[in-house]
């Protein structure tokens, strides 16, 4: 998805001055903001058709996550911050076919759950992301990302993302995607790095998003002096584990 940005001068729900937009992932923090378009997509999210052979792998939580980073923008993006939005609770399945193309996936990203620049995720982000924020402007961030003009929790409480159509050979491969969040779609192919290893299944990868192409408007003050950079950069890693239905 994948996000916010806080916003300047404090006059954005207490936050301190800079810039943070959501994600998948991503890309929905930003803070005094107009409403996010509530249109559905005509390529709506499509439930997957799931190779009855498939075998079922469950992610694991603790094992996986996801990293939004978002970055300041304009003329005065000196006043601003770069954040590091983050999943530590992904949730979901993936559905491994003989013919590795009509594999597929599902995973879901409780909104509730994300956090905003964790000390450790924005030192392990690097030097455009240098030191700890004050605990007041993350607190506002994140309700201006909960909030009913951004990510609005109470009616869309999940980001969802569908893959299919899997290309390639393992371990490097391609799989299209469909990011849903809020009421709207976006579809795109991206890369990935997947390792089976008997049991577990291992996934890797990164790619580039604009808040634009999940129906949000960047943030933008002063004439575009200070804004929140379109383009988002999403990380993840993924760990499944064979399901093992009851008996």
């Amino acid at each position: 998805m994948i996000s916010p940005l806080t916003v300047l001068f404090r006059s954005c729900s207490g936050l301190v001055a800079g810039p943070i937009a959501l994600l998948v992932l991503l890309a929905c923090l930003q803070g005094c903001q107009g409403p996010v378009s509530r249109e559905t997509s005509a390529a709506d999210l499509a439930p997957l058709d799931i190779d009855p052979a498939a075998r079922r792998f469950r992610l694991l939580p603790d094992q996986s996550r996801l990293i939004v980073l978002v970055y300041r923008d304009g003329r005065l993006a000196n006043l601003g911050h770069n954040h590091v939005v983050s999943s530590d609770d992904l949730q979901g399945e993936i559905y491994l076919a003989d013919r590795l193309q009509n594999s597929s996936f599902e995973i879901r990203v409780p909104v509730v759950t994300m956090d905003v620049d964790l000390p450790q995720n924005r030192a392990d982000a690097g030097d455009d992301f240098p030191g700890e924020l004050d605990p007041e402007a993350i607190s506002g961030t994140r309700a201006n990302m909960l909030g009913e003009q951004q990510l609005d929790a109470s009616v869309w409480p999940e980001i969802i993302l569908r893959g299919r159509q899997v290309q390639g050979a393992l371990p490097a491969i391609t799989v299209q995607i469909g990011i849903a969040v809020r009421a709207h779609v976006h579809a795109m192919t991206i890369p990935v790095q997947a390792v089976v290893s008997g049991e577990r299944i291992t996934v890797t990868g990164s790619f580039k998003l604009n808040q634009t192409d999940l129906g949000l408007q960047p943030f933008s003050v002063m004439m575009g002096a200070l804004k929140v950079r379109d383009q988002l950069d999403v990380q993840f890693s993924i760990a499944a584990v064979a399901h093992k239905p009851a008996n």
